[in-house]
């Protein structure tokens, strides 16, 4: 039976982690999967793998310890492909590619050497190029992500796919007037979010609430109000459907996997212009600079003009069906039938 092996550098709750867990979810009857990862945790408990394998010295940045545990589980496993999400995860699994021998795929959620390399920016822009060199594929969440790849990092062409992120199919949002704009927002309190420019927005604004679902550590900063409630960290969120709009205030972002399941399950969108997430936008919300005065006016005009936006919401909410990706991943991982060109749904 064919394995493939999915390297993530931390299991808690996020983005990345998310596409892993659909990855096992979507594959479940066609190979074996395993899972490398650094502790139990939110992916551990919600995937579904066949073995889930914890290496805690992957957090480092770099660990000779790591390397020599995840090398031997890929030679224990036999596996045939591996897939590493996170730049922890693509240093230690494209360096077992020099001592064994894989289809070796880095998936990029965001280039984060890009975006949060700080002073050491270039650094860490030529050690992804250098890594390309081990890598048989550079996986890209959107199309922004390849155009940096490209273009800023200077990878190859040749080893760049763009399969868009997808998720399985939410509960559709039941059609109804609105009174109240009911906003939701999902994601990590901390740096790149920026719930402070959303909740500053919001404060300003009759007649709208926001419900923040997530933890972190700049909870602290924030307060329960009238209009503005903290459910805190919830697995396996799926109530997208229970509010009106979507919003996701960033500073950087791959293609954010909330996002696509509030579209998926109809949602009207409001997005940070970072990243992949104009692609997520076709009439159906607005793509914002992260300006509280441009945030009120874009939430306004949803609010003022809900029916058309829900309208648009609705109509291209499958765009953003896992299901149909399932080819493009498989040919992927097993080098079946793959072309120079890029794969979008």
């Amino acid at each position: 039976m064919r394995v493939i092996i999915y390297i993530i550098t931390k299991s808690e709750v996020g983005g990345a982690q998310t596409w892993v867990r659909d990855q096992t979810k979507l594959f479940q009857e066609d190979f074996r999967q395993v899972i490398i990862t650094n502790s139990k945790g939110w992916l551990s408990e919600n995937n579904f793998s066949d073995n889930i394998y914890y290496v805690k010295e992957i957090e480092s940045k770099f660990s000779i310890i790591a390397f020599l545990k995840i090398l031997k589980i890929l030679v224990k496993e036999k596996a045939d492909t591996v897939v590493s999400s996170s730049a922890n995860a693509g240093l230690y699994a494209r360096l077992c590619k020099a001592f064994y021998k894989h289809n070796s795929i880095y998936v990029s959620h965001g280039w984060s050497c890009i975006y949060n390399g700080g002073k050491l920016k270039k650094v860490f822009i030529k050690i992804e190029k250098i890594l390309s060199y081990l890598t048989n594929t550079v996986l890209c969440v959107s199309e922004k992500d390849a155009d940096n790849a490209v273009n800023v990092i200077n990878i190859n062409l040749d080893k760049i796919k763009v399969v868009r992120n997808s998720v399985f199919p939410q509960k559709v949002r039941n059609i109804k007037d609105i009174g109240n704009l009911n906003i939701l927002s999902v994601g990590r309190l901390a740096h790149p979010k920026r719930f402070d420019l959303l909740i500053d927005a919001v404060n300003e604004i009759n007649g709208v609430t926001l419900t923040v679902v997530g933890d972190g550590p700049d909870r602290s900063k924030y307060q329960d109000t009238t209009n503005i409630k903290f459910l805190g960290e919830i697995k396996s969120f799926s109530n997208f459907h229970d509010y009106d709009l979507f919003s996701l205030i960033s500073d950087s972002e791959g293609l954010p996997m909330s996002a696509l399941e509030a579209a998926s399950a109809g949602l009207p969108l409001l997005l940070s212009d970072v990243g992949g997430c104009c692609e997520l936008i076709d009439e159906n919300g607005f793509i914002t600079l992260n300006n509280k005065d441009e945030i009120i006016q874009h939430i306004e005009e949803i609010k003022s003009n809900y029916t058309k936006f829900s309208d648009n919401a609705l109509s291209i909410k499958d765009r953003f069906n896992l299901n149909i990706q399932k080819k493009a991943y498989y040919n992927l991982y097993f080098n079946t039938n793959q072309s120079k060109t890029v794969v979008i749904n």
